[in-house]
């Protein structure tokens, strides 16, 4: 009788444990969702200063120059797809595709556009889901 008791009551004290645990374990199944958005932007290189990884862009569309920032990682392209320098790009007509980084506009990919090309705006949204 004694141990049918110890058994009981270990049975319940187990249950009570897990039951207390099972929802701590379906709170970390909870889904995260992060969103990236890469927005491209077309305008002329006025500027491009390697000394504070900015390049400016003029555009008939916009009334100020826009300032990007540009890192290690940035690739700098032809229409081909050929890499070329940071210097090449000086004075011609490209798109960049950027993301925002709190006030500054971080670019990941400068490609040199036709010279006919007209300035355009794009926004693009990736949603990373994470179990």
């Amino acid at each position: 009788m004694k141990q049918q008791l110890v058994w009981l009551v270990s049975g319940m004290l187990a249950a009570t444990v897990f039951g207390a645990a099972a929802p701590a374990v379906r709170a970390a199944d909870v889904m995260e969702k992060s969103v990236t958005t890469t927005t491209s932007y077309r305008g002329t290189v006025s500027e491009i200063t390697p000394s504070s990884s900015t390049i400016i862009l003029k555009s008939e569309s916009a009334p100020e120059p826009m300032r990007y920032t540009y890192t290690e990682k940035t690739v700098f392209v032809d229409p081909q797809g050929n890499t070329v320098s940071r210097e090449e790009v000086r004075g011609k007509p490209v798109t960049v595709e950027y993301t925002k980084d709190g006030d500054r506009m971080i670019v990941s990919k400068v490609i040199v556009a036709p010279s006919d090309s007209t300035v355009t705006h794009r926004k693009e949204t990736t949603t990373e889901v994470i179990h």
